[in-house]
């Protein structure tokens, strides 16, 4: 039910054109040059690419890139836009938490502003997929929302980190905040992974709060 509920909220957001960032995010970029280089991370999977533009840093980079996301709509967007700039990337639809992909295809996983739409459970098995095809000492560079985040002060409360948002393009989305670096790790079953805090006002409508965090698989 979490993921039909995320799926059409989302599918309906990009098929009117919304949430199509067309600027990476720049933090995103910085952790990027910081944290993969381009031979030993070759191979990455953008994880819910959005609207495409870290992707496209990505490329331009010269990662090789495979992305996923849920809609139909926001993929042939993409393919578009690729087409437009001379870019290409392999692009499949979700369908459900199974990845389209073979053991160890990837030296990285960027699933960047896309985690927090899960339930405990339905993530559980999304990282579990992520272990599945990542080569052994592959990375994963994502973030998840913070405890703060305008997503948080609008919802309601389900259990100690899951909601139900009441942000208006996002209203019944299943959400997932984290109140600490401690809880994120506990989530990723990561007890080593590197975690910080990524805060920026939003202009009278409170913050975008996210933990950022990187670990080895």
């Amino acid at each position: 039910m979490t993921e039909q509920v995320n799926t059409l909220l989302w599918d309906d957001l990009y098929k009117q054109r919304q949430s199509l960032l067309k600027y990476p995010d720049s933090t995103f970029v910085t952790l990027l040059h910081r944290k993969l280089q381009v031979e030993k991370h070759k191979r990455v999977l953008d994880y819910g690419f959005g609207g495409g533009a870290n992707m496209r840093v990505l490329l331009k980079r010269g990662h090789q890139v495979s992305g996923v996301e849920i809609s139909d709509a926001v993929i042939q967007i993409n393919l578009q836009i690729l087409e437009e700039e001379g870019l290409t990337a392999q692009l499949h639809k979700s369908d459900g938490h199974r990845l389209p992909f073979a053991d160890q295809s990837f030296d990285a996983i960027v699933p960047w502003h896309v985690l927090g739409y899960n339930s405990r459970d339905s993530l559980a098995e999304v990282l579990e997929e992520f272990k599945r095809v990542l080569q052994p000492g592959g990375v994963v560079l994502g973030t998840i929302p913070a405890y703060g985040d305008v997503s948080h002060q609008h919802s309601e409360q389900l259990s100690d980190i899951e909601f139900i948002s009441k942000v208006p393009e996002q209203n019944g989305a299943r959400i997932l905040c984290l109140p600490d670096e401690q809880s994120v790790r506990r989530l990723l079953q990561q007890e080593h992974a590197e975690v910080g805090l990524l805060q920026c006002p939003m202009l009278g409508t409170g913050f975008s709060r996210h933990w950022v965090y990187f670990y080895e698989n």
